[in-house]
């Protein structure tokens, strides 16, 4: 008879095998048991939902679950929430329910969405809402409402008016000048089409308000100032797909449609977003598909030694002379790029950012010249001097006290914009160089952050106290085992 002794050390580097094949053997079994719960007994509809919007504050939410079962037996609720676009995210809380006394089967959930102070959402975004329901057995089972909830204002008569590629949501407004608008807007759209290379875009809203004063309360919060004095015409909020506007004007409108766009050509593959320089270059010259605006301006206003170089462009700057010559300076060195080398070629350049290569590799790939060599060129339009070459080594940013680091509402020229706003000058502030047209106040493209959703780590974090008992035990076992085979052992002669 052969036989056959384990060493201590041989039984030590089994061990680990034989708790991995036990670990996956319950891995199995639990996976069998998760298989099995999916054959739920619950089957969830919704029979009934009504929804109170206290503007401004909150969405209350009554929805009534028809859930298949004995509503007694169900041991949890959670409502999970999500606005509509291109780049949000699932939120959730843990609402009341109870259930119907006429009917055992029905769950009634009551729960709210904040759209207050520090949960700002725009108007006329759309909201989708799921419900999760676990019974006494810890089987879950979901439904989704049929219809989104849209976020706006239940005391204006909100009118729809299609146009091409988008919905103008309004109040307050003649039906002959939204149509007159969107004759406008129509027009441009085959110009932002091929500059932008977007040729099949979502259907965007835009929600008018009948001037700023009313719109102002719907904007993203700003400063004091900033509401007070009426200092912006039109948000765009590219996350929801949407944009809000003080006044029926298609400059604005087409400017805002633009950073729609031009969010839906370079989206998440360029981690680090387009610099304001090009993004804010688009939009103003797609106001009027023409740099001849802006180059008016900045000859009529800017001398060529106060022009700014693009490595300071890459954020709106905070000084309010240079707010003055970021925005037509933008709208005059895009739209030189677009009427010397084409619309297509800006398509091109846009496309190669979405595939996530940096600006100034990108540009090189399509236009055949470094970034600063056609900067260069541009500025000798104005009289310029040139810029040195740039050197291998990134230069520091430069920053005064009187400039601010990226900020979801970009800096404007306030003093232009105010007396925009009240028609004229005031004692105490100087003219300033901005456009002083109602219908030209600055507008702005807030990067909104999405609301955290901690259930993206829940499944991460909460263990698996089953696998982790097991291994405990198996752990244990092993150990004493191997404590007893080694002492049973004889002991080796030396």
């Amino acid at each position: 008879m052969i036989r056959s002794h384990l060493s201590p050390n041989r039984i030590v580097a089994t061990a680990p095998i034989l708790i991995i094949g036990l670990i996956a053997l319950f891995s199995v079994g639990t996976a069998s048991i998760h298989t099995a719960k999916a054959d739920s007994a619950l089957a969830l509809s919704v029979t009934d939902q009504r929804v109170d919007i206290d503007y401004g504050e909150k969405i209350s939410i009554a929805t009534t679950i028809d859930t298949g079962i004995d509503a007694e037996s169900i041991s949890g609720v959670r409502t999970l929430f999500r606005a509509r676009g291109g780049s949000t995210i699932w939120s959730y809380s843990y609402p009341q329910f109870k259930t119907n006394d006429s009917n055992i089967s029905q769950l009634a959930v009551s729960f709210e969405i904040l759209t207050g102070p520090g949960s700002y959402y725009p108007p006329g975004a759309e909201f989708d809402i799921e419900i999760e329901i676990t019974d006494a057995n810890g089987e879950t089972a979901s439904v989704i409402s049929p219809e989104p909830i849209e976020y706006l204002d239940p005391t204006r008569d909100w009118k729809r008016v299609e146009g091409d590629g988008y919905t103008i949501i309004y109040y307050g407004v003649d039906r002959s000048s939204v149509d007159d608008l969107i004759a406008k807007i129509d027009h441009r759209i085959p110009t932002l089409e091929a500059t932008l290379g977007v040729t099949d875009p979502p259907n965007f809203k835009a929600i008018v308000f009948p001037n700023i004063q009313e719109a102002t309360p719907s904007f993203p919060p700003v400063s004091k100032t900033a509401t007070d004095q009426y200092l912006f015409a039109g948000f765009a909020q590219p996350e929801y797909r949407l944009f809000v506007q003080g006044q029926m004007n298609a400059t604005t409108f087409t400017h805002e449609l633009a950073h729609l766009y031009t969010h839906e050509a370079v989206s998440s593959s360029f981690l680090g977003g387009i610099p304001s320089w090009l993004n804010e270059g688009l939009s103003r010259f797609l106001e009027t598909g023409s740099s001849e605006p802006s180059n008016k301006r900045l000859r009529d206003t800017v001398s060529p030694d106060e022009l700014l170089s693009l490595k300071h462009m890459l954020t709106i700057p905070g000084q309010r002379r240079d707010v003055s010559i970021f925005y037509p300076q933008a709208g005059a060195f895009v739209g030189y790029l677009i009427e010397e080398y084409s619309h297509a070629t800006m398509a091109d350049f846009l496309e190669q950012l979405n595939k996530g290569r940096s600006v100034e590799d990108a540009f090189e790939l399509i236009y055949d010249k470094p970034l600063y060599e056609v900067e260069n060129n541009w500025r000798a339009l104005f009289g310029a001097e040139a810029l040195p070459i740039p050197s291998a080594t990134a230069e520091p940013s430069e920053h005064t006290d009187t400039e601010v680091e990226i900020t979801s509402v970009p800096l404007v020229d306030y003093e232009a914009a105010a007396n925009a706003a009240s028609g004229g000058n005031t004692s105490s502030q100087p003219q300033s160089t901005a456009t002083t047209a109602p219908s030209s106040l600055p507008t702005a493209t807030p990067e909104n952050t999405p609301v955290f959703d901690p259930s993206v780590f829940e499944d991460e974090q909460n263990p698996n106290w089953a696998v982790a008992g097991i291994v405990i035990g198996l752990s244990v076992i092993v150990g004493v085992w191997l404590f007893t085979s080694r002492r049973r052992m004889p002991k080796r002669k030396s």
